[in-house]
């Protein structure tokens, strides 16, 4: 019973305290984007979100290497076995050094010799080079961060690190304060912006060192420890660069073939706002859950794995409908809201991006057991298929769609994607039955459709924005709830246990 209360208590303040950060972002998001937008400008905006989005792509190596080091150390930890996670942890730092020289050595090269490369003007990529300039000098602090973390969250301390990323963003609230009230420059802005999200790394070693987690932050070269490690990393890598590239490749792209220039991508950070904060939680509970579908997997418990896989897509889909649908219905008055009714315009799109999450995210339990099995060949060729085609038709659709060919093009890799679990993965990988699996999904999300339905043709004139998101979201809600319990798909008296 101790036990699993301590199970309960650790999953419970972990997504606790991840929804809370989640929301504190979003909501200081929501407050600083049109702030900066309107104090810097669609051009200068747009080149921050260009030179974000030109590093992310060497963070392909943290989706798979952070995930063999919370496995591997996770064991290591239970196990007692301190030695090995010390040895492995400095090598780790060895390993993120060298990442961090290459990500440095990359964003110089394109700040030299880049120019060419987006559709910029000769004054906008001089602002541009030298904000690749500063992410250049963050980087091997930034990459070190991700040891120290992947060691906390071994040792079960998520519900920190998503304190500090709380207080993370705060900092990068009172930098945009400090933004306003001294004016300054875009440079000066993003040099803050930049440092304050490297500064983490300092409460990181702090409980790391007082949690007796490693020995040494000085790098060492215990290559034979590591190696099994590197070697799961890169089988998770194989298949995380395509999604990815499926993700972090449209603001790219709308860059390179858009005749708008950079301010196509001002309109594509607008609107990716909410859908970011939606993916945010749902890939939260991937991260929690995962350790209870890799035990069920491992002992081939088929009882839970069906749970997990029928009850839990329900569930889910509850929680994504409740996530997904007051957006959906408040498109319009939210970007009003946002950044001014001249962007009000891009509501289509903003729709179609939430909605497009309804069939996505409805998906993290089975996809959390297919990642237990460790049976990931067929996911690789899933997420490339998914993403050649995704990124294609964006390249096709940009000049005519504008901003819209990128959400075109997720909705395309989220149907290809889907289409592979339920045609191959739920039956031949987990044994599961689709048609069960689908009824989780569709009964709540339906339900929900219908009452998006019924609201929408209610005409509710209320001339503050805020109020009337809000009643129209609680009339939606209470209604959503009344489906639910009348049809039976959730019982007030019954306790499910996953």
């Amino acid at each position: 019973m101790s036990k699993n209360n301590s199970i309960v208590k650790y999953v419970a303040g972990a997504f606790a305290w991840g929804v809370v950060t989640k929301f504190l972002d979003a909501a200081i998001k929501f407050l600083t984007i049109p702030l900066l937008l309107g104090y810097f400008g669609k051009e200068d905006y747009g080149l921050l979100t260009l030179a974000i989005a030109t590093n992310a792509y060497m963070h392909l190596l943290d989706m798979g290497l952070n995930t063999g080091g919370v496995k591997f150390f996770s064991q290591w930890l239970a196990s007692g076995n301190y030695n090995l996670v010390y040895r492995v942890a400095r090598t780790n730092i060895s390993f993120y050094l060298i990442i961090g020289l290459v990500n440095s050595i990359v964003l110089l090269l394109i700040a030299t010799w880049g120019r060419g490369l987006f559709n910029v003007t000769h004054g906008e990529f001089v602002t541009f080079r030298y904000l690749l300039y500063i992410l250049a000098t963050f980087s091997i602090v930034n990459w070190i961060t991700f040891v120290f973390n992947q060691l906390l969250i071994a040792d079960e301390r998520i519900a920190f690190t998503q304190q500090v990323a709380s207080v993370r963003t705060l900092l990068g609230l009172a930098a945009v304060g400090a933004t306003a009230l001294f004016k300054w420059s875009l440079i000066q802005y993003f040099v803050t912006y930049v440092a304050v999200h490297a500064s983490v790394i300092f409460p990181y070693i702090y409980l790391c060192k007082r949690r007796k987690l490693i020995s040494s932050i000085l790098p060492a070269f215990y290559w034979e420890d590591f190696t099994v490690v590197f070697k799961y990393g890169l089988a998770i890598l194989a298949m995380a660069v395509f999604q990815f590239t499926a993700t972090h490749s449209r603001p790219l792209i709308l860059a390179m073939f858009s005749s708008e220039g950079v301010v196509i991508l001002t309109e594509y950070r607008i609107i990716e706002v909410f859908p970011i904060f939606i993916i945010s939680i749902g890939g939260m509970m991937l991260s929690i859950f995962l350790p209870k579908t890799s035990r069920a997997i491992q002992n081939n418990d088929r009882r839970t794995i069906e749970r997990i896989a029928y009850e839990g897509t329900k569930y889910t889909s509850i929680l994504v409908a409740l996530l997904c649908f007051p957006i959906m219905l408040s498109a319009r008055e939210l970007l009003m809201l946002y950044v001014g009714v001249e962007y009000s315009y891009l509501s289509p799109w903003l729709f179609l991006w939430v909605f497009t999450l309804t069939l996505s995210l409805h998906n993290s339990p089975v996809s959390s057991l297919v990642l237990a099995t460790g049976r990931t060949k067929m996911l690789v060729f899933s997420s490339a298929c998914a993403c050649i085609t995704s990124v294609v038709i964006n390249m096709m659709l940009t000049r005519e769609y504008g901003v819209g060919s990128a959400v075109i093009g997720y909705l395309i890799y989220i149907i290809i994607q889907i289409s592979f679990y339920y045609l191959y993965f739920n039956r031949k990988v987990l044994g599961l039955k689709s048609s069960k699996v689908f009824k989780s999904f569709i009964i709540p999300t339906c339900l929900g459709l219908v009452c998006f339905v019924a609201v929408y043709f209610i005409k509710i004139e209320i001339d503050l924005l805020i109020l009337k998101i809000v009643v129209k979201t609680i009339i939606w809600g209470l209604f959503y709830l009344l489906l639910l319990l009348c049809f039976k798909v959730v019982e007030i008296k019954r306790n499910v246990q996953l």
